[in-house]
């Protein structure tokens, strides 16, 4: 039995893999593949990859692209979600702040450098035409530390996937002011170089699994 280690965001877009291995799809492989939950995001996961405490992480596009160009030493093996990620751009319930042109000068909540919250919030800010230069980042660590930085008032807005924030928009803790969707496929799956070298038909095996899983989604009774 060949072990690998994998981690991922607690979110629904990884609900196949928790499938396959509850179905013990990998364990009939040979494969004892070991799911880690990492509510950190994005920053984290790669630097699990970087320190070895992980084989392979589903992750954002665009957060392992800058950390494989700032030196992770991890490859991209494939496209895991081909559409955008809708990212939702929130504001505290009781904020003054109404439209996405008041936010121009307002303190962004991040999970961490390097996050999807924080590389969105460049992102949407050159697509507003602000100086990023001047945009001011307080980190939060994780969604629970954003509700309580946006609800104490220590940053003023915060991008992360709506769907994720919903339950707090319904509960009136958040209020989305717009969305910003990603311009390229929002997940990939990425495997440290040593791990890929070392075991490229267990690697092979744990993405067909997985590939054919997604393929049939859509396919389980009452999924959605």
């Amino acid at each position: 039995m060949k072990t690998l280690r994998i981690a991922g965001v607690p979110e629904h877009f990884n609900l196949p893999w928790h499938l396959c291995i509850e179905n013990e799809e990998f364990d009939e492989a040979g494969i004892d593949l070991q799911w880690t939950d990492v509510p950190e995001g994005t920053g984290k996961l790669c630097q699990m990859l970087r320190d070895g405490e992980t084989d392979m992480a589903v992750i954002l596009t665009e957060g392992i692209i800058k950390d494989i160009a700032a030196g992770n030493d991890s490859k991209i093996v494939q496209v895991y979600v081909q559409s955008p990620l809708i990212w939702g751009i929130h504001v505290g319930a009781k904020s003054a702040f109404k439209s996405l042109e008041d936010l121009q000068n307002g303190r962004i909540a991040i999970s961490r450098y390097g996050s999807g919250s924080h590389l969105m919030a460049v992102v949407n800010a050159k697509q507003q035409g602000w100086d990023i230069s001047k945009l001011e980042f307080v980190i939060v660590n994780t969604l629970d530390g954003a509700v309580e930085a946006l609800t104490n008032g220590t940053a003023d807005y915060f991008m992360w996937e709506r769907f994720m924030t919903k339950p707090i928009v319904d509960k009136g803790i958040f209020r989305r002011v717009t969305d910003c969707p990603t311009p390229w496929p929002c997940f990939v799956i990425a495997v440290r170089n040593e791990v890929l070298k070392n075991n490229p038909e267990a690697i092979g095996t744990v993405l067909d699994i997985i590939n054919q899983t997604t393929e049939e989604f859509k396919d389980i009774p009452s999924i959605d």
